[in-house]
Protein backbone atom coordinates (compact mmCIF):
# COMPACT_ATOMS: atom_id res chain seq x y z
CA UNK A 1 0.00 0.00 0.00
CA UNK A 2 2.72 2.08 1.08
CA UNK A 3 4.43 1.78 -2.00
CA UNK A 4 1.52 2.30 -4.47
CA UNK A 5 0.90 5.47 -2.53
CA UNK A 6 4.30 6.62 -2.66
CA UNK A 7 4.28 5.99 -6.65
CA UNK A 8 1.19 8.03 -7.43
CA UNK A 9 2.15 10.90 -5.05
CA UNK A 10 5.55 11.23 -6.58
CA UNK A 11 3.84 11.31 -10.47
CA UNK A 12 2.40 14.21 -8.78
CA UNK A 13 5.13 15.86 -6.71
CA UNK A 14 7.59 15.27 -9.48
CA UNK A 15 9.36 18.94 -10.09
CA UNK A 16 8.88 18.77 -14.05
CA UNK A 17 5.13 17.13 -13.85
CA UNK A 18 3.90 19.47 -11.20
CA UNK A 19 5.55 22.71 -12.83
CA UNK A 20 3.29 21.51 -16.15
CA UNK A 21 0.32 21.09 -13.93
CA UNK A 22 0.67 24.86 -12.49
CA UNK A 23 1.40 25.56 -16.16
CA UNK A 24 -1.87 24.39 -17.32
CA UNK A 25 -3.84 25.79 -14.41
CA UNK A 26 -2.57 29.28 -14.93
CA UNK A 27 -3.10 28.91 -19.26
CA UNK A 28 -6.83 28.48 -18.12
CA UNK A 29 -6.90 30.69 -15.53
CA UNK A 30 -6.39 33.25 -18.11
CA UNK A 31 -9.58 32.77 -19.67
CA UNK A 32 -11.73 33.35 -16.93
CA UNK A 33 -12.23 36.00 -13.63
CA UNK A 34 -9.18 35.18 -12.56
CA UNK A 35 -7.04 35.80 -14.95
CA UNK A 36 -4.63 37.73 -13.06
CA UNK A 37 -3.97 35.03 -10.54
CA UNK A 38 -2.98 33.12 -13.74
CA UNK A 39 -0.64 35.86 -14.97
CA UNK A 40 1.22 35.84 -11.62
CA UNK A 41 0.50 31.77 -11.54
CA UNK A 42 2.25 31.81 -15.24
CA UNK A 43 4.77 34.60 -14.83
CA UNK A 44 6.12 32.89 -11.36
CA UNK A 45 6.57 29.86 -12.78
CA UNK A 46 8.65 31.77 -15.86
CA UNK A 47 10.84 32.95 -13.96
CA UNK A 48 11.40 29.88 -11.52
CA UNK A 49 12.56 27.62 -14.44
CA UNK A 50 14.36 30.22 -15.59
CA UNK A 51 16.33 30.78 -12.43
CA UNK A 52 16.67 26.96 -11.83
CA UNK A 53 18.11 26.98 -15.94
CA UNK A 54 20.67 29.76 -14.79
CA UNK A 55 22.01 29.50 -10.98
CA UNK A 56 23.03 26.31 -9.46
CA UNK A 57 19.91 26.08 -7.32
CA UNK A 58 19.63 21.96 -8.46
CA UNK A 59 23.21 21.46 -6.90
CA UNK A 60 22.72 23.68 -4.00
CA UNK A 61 19.81 21.27 -2.69
CA UNK A 62 21.58 17.94 -3.27
CA UNK A 63 24.59 19.27 -1.63
CA UNK A 64 23.36 18.50 1.86
CA UNK A 65 22.48 14.90 1.09
CA UNK A 66 25.92 14.39 -1.08
CA UNK A 67 28.12 16.00 1.75
CA UNK A 68 26.03 13.90 4.85
CA UNK A 69 28.61 11.01 4.70
CA UNK A 70 32.45 11.09 3.91
CA UNK A 71 33.72 8.33 1.54
CA UNK A 72 34.79 5.04 3.45
CA UNK A 73 39.05 4.98 3.66
CA UNK A 74 40.37 1.85 3.15
CA UNK A 75 42.29 0.16 6.15
CA UNK A 76 43.51 -3.16 6.03
CA UNK A 77 42.61 -4.45 9.80
CA UNK A 78 39.23 -3.39 9.33
CA UNK A 79 37.09 -6.01 10.08
CA UNK A 80 34.74 -5.78 7.72
CA UNK A 81 32.17 -8.66 8.11
CA UNK A 82 30.38 -7.54 4.26
CA UNK A 83 29.47 -5.26 1.85
CA UNK A 84 25.85 -4.31 0.32
CA UNK A 85 24.96 -2.49 -2.47
CA UNK A 86 22.17 -1.03 -3.37
CA UNK A 87 21.37 -1.88 -7.03
CA UNK A 88 18.92 1.12 -7.87
CA UNK A 89 20.00 2.51 -11.39
CA UNK A 90 23.91 0.64 -11.34
CA UNK A 91 22.05 -1.08 -14.37
CA UNK A 92 19.68 -0.04 -17.10
CA UNK A 93 17.27 -2.78 -16.69
CA UNK A 94 15.23 -2.00 -19.98
CA UNK A 95 18.67 -1.98 -21.69
CA UNK A 96 20.13 -5.12 -19.85
CA UNK A 97 17.47 -7.34 -20.68
CA UNK A 98 17.80 -6.06 -24.97
CA UNK A 99 21.03 -7.51 -25.21
CA UNK A 100 20.73 -10.08 -22.54
CA UNK A 101 23.53 -8.96 -20.20
CA UNK A 102 24.11 -6.00 -17.80
CA UNK A 103 24.45 -2.45 -18.95
CA UNK A 104 25.56 0.03 -16.73
CA UNK A 105 22.71 2.87 -16.00
CA UNK A 106 23.45 6.30 -14.62
CA UNK A 107 24.44 5.32 -11.26
CA UNK A 108 27.21 2.99 -11.97
CA UNK A 109 28.91 4.77 -9.62
CA UNK A 110 27.70 3.03 -6.49
CA UNK A 111 28.85 -0.51 -8.92
CA UNK A 112 32.58 0.90 -9.04
CA UNK A 113 32.62 1.75 -5.48
CA UNK A 114 31.29 -1.42 -4.54
CA UNK A 115 34.08 -3.77 -6.75
CA UNK A 116 36.69 -1.62 -5.11
CA UNK A 117 35.28 -2.34 -1.62
CA UNK A 118 34.80 -6.11 -2.58
CA UNK A 119 38.82 -6.17 -3.68
CA UNK A 120 40.18 -4.38 -1.03
CA UNK A 121 38.12 -6.96 1.28
CA UNK A 122 38.35 -10.50 -0.54
CA UNK A 123 36.99 -12.13 2.75
CA UNK A 124 33.91 -10.26 2.95
CA UNK A 125 30.54 -11.32 2.01
CA UNK A 126 28.89 -9.34 -0.71
CA UNK A 127 25.26 -8.61 -0.81
CA UNK A 128 23.36 -7.47 -3.73
CA UNK A 129 19.65 -6.21 -3.01
CA UNK A 130 17.69 -5.19 -5.99
CA UNK A 131 14.23 -6.74 -7.41
CA UNK A 132 11.88 -3.78 -9.75
CA UNK A 133 11.32 -6.60 -11.78
CA UNK A 134 8.47 -4.35 -13.65
CA UNK A 135 10.72 -4.00 -16.71
CA UNK A 136 10.22 -7.14 -18.65
CA UNK A 137 10.53 -9.32 -16.10
CA UNK A 138 14.59 -8.24 -15.19
CA UNK A 139 15.50 -8.38 -12.29
CA UNK A 140 18.80 -5.89 -10.77
CA UNK A 141 20.18 -8.05 -8.46
CA UNK A 142 20.81 -11.42 -10.39
CA UNK A 143 22.23 -9.08 -13.27
CA UNK A 144 24.49 -7.34 -11.17
CA UNK A 145 26.04 -10.54 -9.41
CA UNK A 146 26.14 -12.36 -13.24
CA UNK A 147 28.54 -9.15 -14.28
CA UNK A 148 30.94 -9.61 -11.52
CA UNK A 149 30.94 -12.94 -11.44
CA UNK A 150 31.64 -13.48 -15.11
CA UNK A 151 34.79 -10.57 -14.11
CA UNK A 152 36.52 -13.18 -11.67
CA UNK A 153 34.58 -12.59 -8.76
CA UNK A 154 33.57 -16.24 -7.11
CA UNK A 155 30.29 -17.00 -7.04
CA UNK A 156 29.95 -18.23 -3.12
CA UNK A 157 30.81 -14.97 -2.32
CA UNK A 158 27.55 -13.67 -3.41
CA UNK A 159 24.04 -13.30 -1.37
CA UNK A 160 21.57 -11.86 -4.05
CA UNK A 161 17.92 -10.33 -3.04
CA UNK A 162 15.90 -9.85 -6.03
CA UNK A 163 12.64 -8.89 -4.61
CA UNK A 164 12.96 -5.41 -3.35
CA UNK A 165 10.90 -2.65 -4.99
CA UNK A 166 12.37 -0.09 -3.16
CA UNK A 167 14.85 1.54 -0.57
CA UNK A 168 12.86 0.22 2.61
CA UNK A 169 12.54 -3.07 0.90
CA UNK A 170 16.24 -3.45 0.25
CA UNK A 171 17.11 -3.01 4.23
CA UNK A 172 14.11 -5.74 5.58
CA UNK A 173 14.39 -8.13 2.60
CA UNK A 174 18.57 -7.78 2.84
CA UNK A 175 18.74 -8.35 6.69
CA UNK A 176 16.38 -11.72 6.48
CA UNK A 177 19.60 -12.87 4.14
CA UNK A 178 22.24 -11.67 5.49
CA UNK A 179 21.15 -12.31 9.16
CA UNK A 180 23.86 -9.78 10.49
CA UNK A 181 25.21 -10.43 13.99
CA UNK A 182 25.73 -7.98 17.04
CA UNK A 183 29.88 -6.52 16.27
CA UNK A 184 30.26 -7.08 12.71
CA UNK A 185 30.61 -3.90 10.56
CA UNK A 186 28.76 -3.76 7.19
CA UNK A 187 29.03 -1.25 4.70
CA UNK A 188 26.56 0.12 2.90
CA UNK A 189 27.02 1.02 -0.90
CA UNK A 190 24.65 3.44 -3.12
CA UNK A 191 24.52 6.51 -4.50
CA UNK A 192 26.14 9.74 -2.02
CA UNK A 193 22.34 11.64 -2.51
CA UNK A 194 20.67 8.56 -1.70
CA UNK A 195 22.87 7.29 1.44
CA UNK A 196 20.84 9.32 4.22
CA UNK A 197 17.61 7.59 3.39
CA UNK A 198 19.58 4.01 2.70
CA UNK A 199 21.16 4.33 5.82
CA UNK A 200 17.61 5.21 7.97
CA UNK A 201 15.71 2.73 6.62
CA UNK A 202 18.82 0.25 7.40
CA UNK A 203 19.23 1.54 10.90
CA UNK A 204 15.03 1.46 11.21
CA UNK A 205 16.07 -2.45 10.76
CA UNK A 206 18.59 -2.78 13.70
CA UNK A 207 21.30 -3.17 11.21
CA UNK A 208 24.04 -0.31 12.01
CA UNK A 209 25.57 -0.10 8.94
CA UNK A 210 28.66 1.90 7.96
CA UNK A 211 28.35 4.26 4.91
CA UNK A 212 30.53 3.72 2.37
CA UNK A 213 29.21 6.46 -0.88
CA UNK A 214 31.31 6.44 -4.44
CA UNK A 215 35.13 8.00 -4.26
CA UNK A 216 33.68 10.75 -6.63
CA UNK A 217 30.73 11.66 -4.65
CA UNK A 218 30.86 15.44 -3.74
CA UNK A 219 28.61 18.07 -3.01
CA UNK A 220 27.31 20.38 -5.20
CA UNK A 221 29.11 23.57 -5.75
CA UNK A 222 27.82 26.96 -4.73
CA UNK A 223 30.08 29.03 -7.24
CA UNK A 224 28.40 30.47 -9.54
CA UNK A 225 28.49 29.66 -13.18
CA UNK A 226 27.06 31.11 -16.38
CA UNK A 227 25.28 28.31 -18.05
CA UNK A 228 21.71 27.37 -19.53
CA UNK A 229 20.55 24.41 -18.63
CA UNK A 230 16.81 23.67 -17.34
CA UNK A 231 16.99 19.44 -17.85
CA UNK A 232 19.84 19.63 -15.58
CA UNK A 233 18.83 21.99 -12.53
CA UNK A 234 15.19 20.46 -12.77
CA UNK A 235 17.06 16.70 -12.81
CA UNK A 236 18.65 17.87 -9.62
CA UNK A 237 15.78 19.12 -7.77
CA UNK A 238 14.39 16.37 -8.89
CA UNK A 239 16.76 13.83 -7.00
CA UNK A 240 16.90 15.44 -3.75
CA UNK A 241 13.17 16.30 -3.63
CA UNK A 242 12.36 12.50 -3.84
CA UNK A 243 15.12 11.89 -0.92
CA UNK A 244 14.18 14.62 1.43
CA UNK A 245 10.23 13.25 0.41
CA UNK A 246 11.55 10.09 1.19
CA UNK A 247 13.15 10.82 4.60
CA UNK A 248 10.05 12.50 5.65
CA UNK A 249 7.17 9.67 4.83
CA UNK A 250 10.05 7.06 6.35
CA UNK A 251 10.10 8.76 9.29
CA UNK A 252 6.16 9.46 9.68
CA UNK A 253 5.33 5.91 8.46
CA UNK A 254 7.66 4.26 11.28
CA UNK A 255 10.37 3.00 8.59
CA UNK A 256 13.11 4.98 10.47
CA UNK A 257 14.36 6.18 13.22
CA UNK A 258 15.22 9.30 12.70
CA UNK A 259 14.80 12.05 9.93
CA UNK A 260 18.29 13.15 9.63
CA UNK A 261 20.47 10.37 10.20
CA UNK A 262 23.87 11.23 11.35
CA UNK A 263 27.52 9.77 10.14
Amino acid sequence: MFHSAAKIIWAIASPLNLTLLLLCLGSLLLWTRWRRFGVWLVSVLTLALMAIAILPIGAWVLAPLERQFPVYELAAEAPVTGIVLLSGAAVDLKTSRQVGHAVPGYAADRLVEFIRLARAYPKARLLICGGNAGVGGAREGPLIAEYLIGRGFPRRRFMVENASRDTHENAVLGRKLAQPKAGEQWLLVTSAWHMPRAVAAFRGQNWPVVAAPPMGAKGGSAKFTLRFELRSGLGQIRTALHEYLGLLAYRLNGRSQTLWPAP
